[in-house]
């Protein structure tokens, strides 16, 4: 008998469960979800990132981001400033108050993740985005929005097709 499907199951059960932990041991230690906690840490060590820089980093879509930004920004952890070399980038300037928060003893799911697949060979890197790309076409998943683990920004998405 074939365990391939088991164990890909498995593997991603995993990967669920330590984002649901991760954002839940987050959001008691910070009142941050971990996509918040991420990017202000981010921003804490690269004052001055634009947003497209930040979503480089994350590995993520640059409005994905820029919701959670906003987000930062109404708590007043972040603010947007015009850049005094290039008048048509953002730069984001993490506050005191984000500088508190993002100094917060709790470790993000994004963080864990992001090294992990950096650190992989390339071709390990290739397999696993070839199968997970296949994975998601053979679900039905193709259309679905990808937004930053365990952050909720996509109220008007289309929902998954149920199996």
């Amino acid at each position: 008998m074939d365990d391939r499907p088991q164990r890909a199951l498995d593997a991603i059960r995993r990967i669920v469960q330590a984002a649901r932990l991760s954002s839940a041991q987050c959001e008691r230690a910070s009142g941050l979800t971990t996509a918040q906690l991420f990017i202000l840490r981010y921003v804490s060590e690269n004052d001055g990132v634009s947003i497209n820089d930040l979503a480089a980093q994350s590995l993520t879509h640059q409005s994905t981001v820029s919701e959670v930004v906003g987000r930062l920004e109404a708590k007043a952890f972040l603010t947007r400033k015009i850049s005094a070399t290039d008048g048509r980038r953002r730069e984001l300037h993490i506050t005191a108050a984000g500088r508190a928060a993002a100094a917060r003893p709790a470790s993000t799911i994004q963080e864990t993740l992001t090294q992990a697949l950096r650190s992989l060979d390339g071709q390990a890197l290739e397999n696993l985005v070839s199968g997970l790309d296949d994975l998601i076409r053979a679900a039905g998943l193709d259309d679905q929005p990808a937004g930053m683990l365990m952050e909720e920004s996509f109220q008007d998405a289309p929902e998954p097709p149920l199996a």
